[in-house]
């Protein structure tokens, strides 16, 4: 009983670490597009919370953020060109790290998942 309880809190847990791991990887995604772009605030001036806190009533900034979430999907590779500087180098590099963070924790959810359904958690 307890090891049921344990694999499902343990698949709560990948849940929400997966969600929180994606919100800052679309933050990478945008801080990288400020990079390439030059506009809006510098890359040293954003934060995370400047993905969901910004005009809504700007066309350019919610472009800017769908831009940001569709950049670079799973299972998709990273570009990394010869001619990258190096902060734009790092924050790629950055985004690929997010990547594999993203893979091991979807592998972690469905190991909890096919725990809980083989242990016939609920019945």
């Amino acid at each position: 009983m307890i090891a049921q309880f344990l694999g499902f809190f343990i698949f709560i847990i990948t849940t929400f670490a997966l969600i929180i791991f994606y919100y800052i990887k679309v933050f990478w995604h945008l801080k990288l597009l400020t990079l390439q772009n030059k506009k809006g605030k510098t890359s040293k001036e954003l934060q995370p919370v400047n993905l969901l806190i910004f005009d809504w009533k700007n066309a350019e900034e919610r472009k800017l953020r769908l831009e940001a979430l569709w950049m670079y999907p799973l299972l998709f590779p990273v570009e990394i060109d010869e001619k990258d500087n190096g902060e734009i180098l790092h924050v790629k590099q950055t985004i690929k790290r997010w990547n594999i963070a993203i893979y091991l924790t979807l592998i972690a959810m469905l190991l909890s998942y096919i725990y809980i359904s083989k242990s016939g958690f609920g019945s």
